[in-house]
């Protein structure tokens, strides 16, 4: 099986009309070929999430669901994970500290369950 790769998508920081588009725009040019694409929004330069943000995250998931893919999150402030939680869009993709972790955990999952020292896994953990 062939390793498959990874969209990593900057999330604009400046989210009015025109920008929101052209980033719809480019997802929907890269998700064009893809099944199954694993995409990573770098949130790294999104200080506050606005509602325009919150839309456009919205519609790319839509964009990536239609193609059977997988979303991570990478890099957020503390104030879009918030945004994110309360908007329950953080139920719909996992985050992470990096682009470089979100990437790396679909080679990890591809590897098959492994419990890391300190970590526990969703099996492991006891009710």
């Amino acid at each position: 099986m062939q390793p498959q790769r990874v969209i990593v998508k900057e999330f604009p920081s400046l989210l009015d009309l025109s920008e929101c588009r052209r980033f719809s725009r480019e997802l929907r040019e890269e998700l064009s070929d893809a099944y199954r694409p694993q995409v990573v929004f770098d949130l790294s330069r999104v200080q506050h999430m606005t509602a325009q943000g919150v839309d456009l995250l919205v519609r790319c998931i839509d964009q990536i669901a239609d193609r059977d893919g997988e979303l991570k999150f990478a890099a957020g402030s503390p104030q879009t994970q918030l945004v994110l939680e309360l908007t329950q869009i953080s139920g719909l993709a996992d985050s992470y500290e990096s682009v470089e972790d979100a990437a790396e955990s679909w080679m990890r999952e591809a590897q098959g369950p492994t419990a890391e020292p300190g970590h526990s896994t969703p099996s492991a953990r006891s009710a």
